[in-house]
This record gives C-alpha cells, structure tokens and sequence, in this order.
C-alpha cells in the first residue's frame, strides 16, 4: 500500500446511520480545499429499488464531480437490500477482494484522497469467508465510524471499535448523526449528552457530533450535502482524517494498520 495514500474508509454501526451523507459532505469539503476526491462504495445492495439515480454509488460520484462510470465506483450492486454476501448469492455472484482492491487502485491513482463507504457493518459478511473489515484491511486507509446519537449508540459504536481494534485497524474519528427531523424532547437532549460524554470518556479516539439533521436532504439531496459540508461539524473529522494520514507517513513501522491506543 501506498504509505503517501490519503483518505478513509467511512463505516456505521448499522445501516441506515448516514454514511453516505458523511462521505458526500466530506468530499464536498476536500473538494473546496483543492484536493482531486475519489469515492467508492465497493458493494450497494438494494441497488435500483429507489431508482439508479438515487443510489449511493451515483450520489457519490456527483458529490465528487468524478468522470469515472459507476462501475469503477461500485464494482458489485445488487437489487436485493440484504447483506452483501446473501444479496450475492441471489443474484448468483461471488464478491471477489481483488476485484474491488484493482478498482480502488485504479482510482486511487487519479486522485490525491479517497474516501471509500463501506455496507452495514464491520462485521458484515461478504463472502463465505471474509466480513467488511477484510475488506478495510485491504486498504490501509483510517476509519471513520458513524453512529446515531440516540440511546443504544454507546454500545454499537464501542461494540464496532472492538472489532476494528482486533485488527489493529485505525479509528480516526467517530461521527454521531441526527437521523430524525423529531423535534427533541428532555428526555432525547439527555440522551444525546449522556451518549457524547460516554463515548469521549471511553472511546480512546474524537468524538464528533452531533451532526445536525439537514431537511433538504429528503427533498433536495445535492443541496443538503452541501450544506453539511459547510457546517463546523464536518470540519471536525477532516481534520481527524488528514492528521491521522499524517502521523501515519511519520510513524508506521509495519504493512498492518496501526490502532490508537485507549485512555
């Protein structure tokens, strides 16, 4: 792996957290900054069932400005929203790793960062005998984990940096979303606070968040991101990424990603 090679690999506790909306912010801001952004979603299921057009592959690639076609992007979509090793399995296909690594360093060679969104989980199966972190360590890249702020986050995010530790793979940053356009009740604000100072207290690693709720993301999904982009919260984990980026051209003694150590 290329030691001089910038970017992330954004994963969630869940499905449905606000990865991509993570991602699209976050190439949005590198953009503005002057870098050449590369993104990738490797595997999509549930690909179509909204409309090609609204798939996070080609949401992706916008939020970038690539030129590249999808199918460099998202070497493996599948229709059925199940986990990628079962939704490869019904449409009679096996997810190679050295499908998606040729595609990542086919990218990675056009541009000066790359951000890669994984599907689910960590633990995620994709194929018979390897789960999403395999696939991460492939790439050599920190990670971001993004979960939501309400209560049962604690667990899911200290829960995924086990599993990522036990790899001895780089957390850069964890992004807490507000996935809802609830108004918040006493009881949610105490939540949300009780899950932040836990996580900061536990975690080992920076804690951002919350990233607030964007209604032009149900309506005008372009310009949600791009406000996103804009606010100080995003400005948070780049930060993260590019530090980590570069304490890891200082310091890496092995091929194996480094994992920060916990307070």
């Amino acid at each position: 792996m290329n030691p001089s090679l910038r970017g992330c690999f954004i994963t969630g506790t869940d499905t449905g957290v606000g990865k991509t909306l993570v991602v699209a912010a976050l190439a949005v801001y590198f953009k503005q900054r002057g870098q050449t952004v590369g993104v990738m979603k490797p595997i999509e299921t549930g690909y179509g069932t909204e409309g090609a057009a609204e798939s996070d592959a080609v949401r992706l690639r916008a939020a970038a400005g690539m030129a590249e076609p999808v199918d460099a992007i998202s070497p493996y979509r599948f229709p059925d929203p199940l986990a990628p090793l079962d939704a490869a399995r019904r449409a009679e296909t096996v997810i190679r790793m050295s499908t998606i690594v040729a595609a990542f360093h086919a990218l990675a060679a056009r541009h000066s960062l790359m951000l890669i969104e994984g599907a689910g989980g960590v633990r995620v199966p994709i194929s018979d005998k390897a789960d999403m972190r395999d696939l991460i360590e492939q790439f050599g890249l920190p990670v971001i984990v993004v979960g939501r702020t309400a209560i049962g986050s604690v667990n899911h995010v200290l829960l995924t940096l086990e599993a990522l530790a036990r790899r001895r793979i780089t957390v850069a940053a964890i992004v807490l979303n507000q996935t809802t356009d609830m108004p918040p009740t006493r009881v949610d604000g105490m939540q949300q606070a009780s899950t932040l100072a836990l996580l900061r207290e536990r975690s080992g690693v920076p804690v951002v968040g919350p990233l607030p709720y964007e209604p032009l993301l149900q309506h005008a999904w372009a310009q949600g991101y791009a406000t996103t982009a804009g606010s100080a919260t995003i400005n948070e984990p780049a930060d993260c990424v590019m530090g980590t980026a570069r304490q890891s051209r200082v310091s890496r003694p092995s091929r194996r990603p480094r994992v920060r150590s916990r307070k």
